[in-house]
């Protein structure tokens, strides 16, 4: 009986220090070689367009709040007002989670027989910008928010990062 106490205890302090690693893990993201204007199975974007994909690794024992906040954060790093005005009819934004198939290394079958959004089941957060007039439309959450155009990249970003953590709560 002391044998299996002791394993017991074994496999709980094993398990508690496992679970400890993935949730101290910090969230990383990056940038998959996704290349959609090179997508057969229907006509890819145009040059006012523009799609970008990413996987979150070290998302395991994170709570889905957790994961978006971290994005937003990564997009305040990474995302200016001129490029949301270069590509003026779409600047498209996807973030999965890392699965064995979905990782950094990524890449679409040429045939079609994986593309991304055969993944979607991975989906955490899809944001799209669209510009009309002086006006930033962003879709996120299936909700749809304007931003209006400012000087500055991070006062739009910030805007709308705000408006999607308001709509988490």
């Amino acid at each position: 009986m002391k044998k299996v106490k002791r394993i017991l205890i074994y496999v709980l302090a094993i398990g508690t220090i496992i679970y400890l690693g993935f949730y101290f893990a910090p969230i990383k993201i990056y940038l998959m070689p996704i290349n959609a204007w090179e997508r057969q199975i229907w006509s890819g974007p145009t040059s006012t367009q523009k799609e970008e994909n990413f996987v979150v690794y070290n998302h395991l024992c994170k709570s889905k709040q957790t994961l978006i906040d971290s994005i937003i954060a990564f997009h305040d790093r990474t995302i200016r007002l001129d490029s949301i005005k270069k590509y003026p009819d779409g600047y498209h934004r996807s973030f999965f989670r890392r699965s064995i198939v979905l990782n950094k290394d990524y890449r679409e079958e040429p045939n079609g027989s994986d593309i991304i959004f055969d993944h979607m089941d991975k989906l955490i957060l899809a944001v799209e910008w669209r510009i009309t007039g002086d006006t930033v439309c962003a879709n996120s959450f299936s909700e749809n928010y304007k931003v209006h155009l400012t000087d500055t990249a991070t006062t739009s970003i910030y805007s709308l990062s705000k408006l999607v953590r308001e709509k988490q709560k």
